[in-house]
């Protein structure tokens, strides 16, 4: 299996270590690019086209959610990245901005090294599942039946597990 590609984004210098090291120990991923400013990210997404973004909210020159906005808008990018959104602010208002910018999980300092790491996992697995179902034939038939087969308690199990909330 091909490795997936993540980049990283913090001011603090220590996390951006303490990241790296989690993402190196780790044989499905592979670090492609270090950065301490909003600016920085941004050029490495352009040229190494990471899977996976791991963004900080609060950086200089160009902050997390503008990162993330360029991104969602910019139609010369062949692949959009993931973003996950690590940040000490744990406000209302910035978590939803996060999310309506495309933020596929948001997580608050300190955070678990091995949450983060089953986040990252899980962006490759829903982005399989999409490339699956963009291959499927566009006109889907099913039985009749098959609605009432759901079970409501899984279906919100995996809702919350798809906006980040833990376990």
């Amino acid at each position: 299996m091909e490795k997936l590609n993540v980049a990283i984004a913090d001011d603090n210098e220590k996390m951006v270590e303490v990241l790296s090291k989690i993402i190196d120990q780790d044989e499905e991923l592979k670090l492609v690019g270090k950065a301490h400013n909003g600016e920085e990210i941004c050029n490495i997404i352009k040229e190494k086209q990471p899977d996976v973004v791991v963004l900080d909210i609060i950086m200089p020159k160009v902050d997390g959610l503008s990162v993330m906005e360029r991104f969602s808008h910019d139609e010369n990018l062949k692949k959009v990245p993931s973003f996950i959104v690590v940040s000490a602010v744990g406000q209302e208002r910035i978590t939803e901005d996060a999310f309506d910018l495309g933020a596929d999980y948001f997580m608050l300092k300190p955070f678990d090294n091995q949450v983060l790491l089953n986040r990252i996992k899980n962006l490759r697995r829903r982005s399989d599942r999409r490339i699956r179902e963009n291959v499927r034939p566009s006109v889907v038939r099913e039985e009749p039946g098959a609605y009432g087969t759901r079970n409501l308690e899984t279906d919100v199990t995996n809702i919350i597990h798809e906006i980040g909330v833990p376990a």
